[in-house]
This record gives C-alpha cells, structure tokens and sequence, in this order.
C-alpha cells in the first residue's frame, strides 16, 4: 500500500480550517487540492471548500458540530488519502485571443515595462502551452501557469471595477482568462472571442484544472467573425 501524503490541518479562521501539504507533493501533482475538494464534498455533508494552488480553505458550519470535532475527522480522513496523479497528457485546447489595442488595454504599460516590441510580446505569450491550474478568485477566471519569465509583471496598483468578458491577462507567474468579466487587477493583455461558460450544462464552465492551453492570436476582424457565428 503506497504510503500517505503528509498533510498539515489547522485553524484558519472561526469557521474555516485550513489544509496545506509540502511542496515535493505539489510539484508531483499541482492539482491535488482541485482533487481532495471534490472528495472531501463526497465524504462530509456539511462543509463548503475553497481549493487554491498550494492550499484548501474547508468552511465548517460551528452549529452543527464542534471546531476540534471536524480537526479530528479531516486529519483522520487526509491519513489515509491517496490523490490520483495526473498525467502530462491531458486534453490540450487552443484559445484565440486578439491583441488589438481596442481589447489589449495595457498592452502599452507593458511594451514600456518590458521593453519588447508588441510581436515580441504576442510571440512569449502564445508560444507556451500552460496548464490550467485551478478556478477561482470570481466565478469562472481561469488561472493558467507558467507564463513565460519575460512576461512577469506585478499586478495592477488600482484594480478594474469592471473588466468585460473573454478578457486575458497576466500577473506574476500565470496568465488567466475572466470568463465572466467583472472586477480584476491583472494587466490585461488581449480578448478571446470564445465563451466558455454555458449555464445550460451541469458543469457551466468548459475550462476544467488539468486541461492543457495554448493562446494562438487572431485578428480583430477574425475576432468580430467568432463573435458573429
């Protein structure tokens, strides 16, 4: 029997406890936390969870059951927990994006910041193939890694109220997609025309962590032609 991963489960907050493990077991499976989240919503009946990169928030509800109660149960049920690894072969998706100036609305703070010429720019973000590392901070912003280092950039000083849907940006080490729009303080760098959330299906959004992306850039009249058909 393969040996269990080593977790740490600790109070966070009132209601919140917080579920981390060392970093050899992210660099082995990046996705274990979108995993034990699913698991952990099949197993406990009375929990909220919030998956991160490096972390799992577990929202308890304090009414039903004692904090030390539910510290006992999570570290019970994460000693005997065996996440699946994932395979580097996973489904791979291009996504157009227009780097039009109309929708590239800090394409020019970045030119200046980095130095590089807009091709240059289009070239580093398209070239790699990232993984979709997980969902969140608003409905449906997808997080992808790892942008290229050239790209790096902190995020915004002052965040967008609104920034509109299909909208892509970068900060740090990821590039991330705002399927929904609204508010967001990431540099954004361009648009797609392509709508990944679908409210009719049971799984609205079509972007799932672990899915592999790559950008490929169009037009802007190769965009107003998406958005037509």
């Amino acid at each position: 029997m393969p040996k269990p991963f080593e977790f740490s489960v600790n109070n966070f907050a009132e209601d919140l406890i917080l579920i981390q493990c060392k970093s050899d077991t992210l660099n082995q499976n990046p996705l274990i936390f979108w995993q034990l989240s699913n698991t952990l919503l099949d197993s406990f009946t009375d929990i909220e969870v919030i998956p991160g990169e490096d972390s799992l928030a577990v929202k308890i509800n304090i009414i039903k059951n004692t904090r030390s109660q539910y510290l006992l149960d999570l570290k019970h049920f994460l000693s005997t927990y065996q996440p699946e690894f994932t395979k580097k072969s996973s489904e791979l998706i291009t996504v157009p994006i227009c780097y039009d100036d109309e929708f590239a609305l800090d394409m020019n703070e970045i030119l200046l910041s980095k130095s590089l010429s807009k091709e240059e720019i289009i070239n580093a973000h398209c070239q790699v193939v990232y993984q979709v590392k997980m969902i969140g901070f608003t409905p449906g912003f997808v997080y992808l890694g790892d942008l290229s280092d050239e790209l790096i950039l902190p995020r915004l000083k002052t965040p967008r109220v609104f920034v509109p849907p299909g909208s892509i940006g970068i900060a740090n080490k990821r590039t991330g997609i705002y399927s929904l729009g609204g508010p967001g303080g990431w540099p954004i760098i361009g648009r797609t025309p392509t709508n990944f959330f679908d409210a009719k299906k049971e799984d609205p959004l079509l972007i799932q962590p672990g899915m592999r992306l790559r950008f490929e850039s169009i037009t802007k009249q190769e965009f107003d032609n998406m958005l037509v058909n």
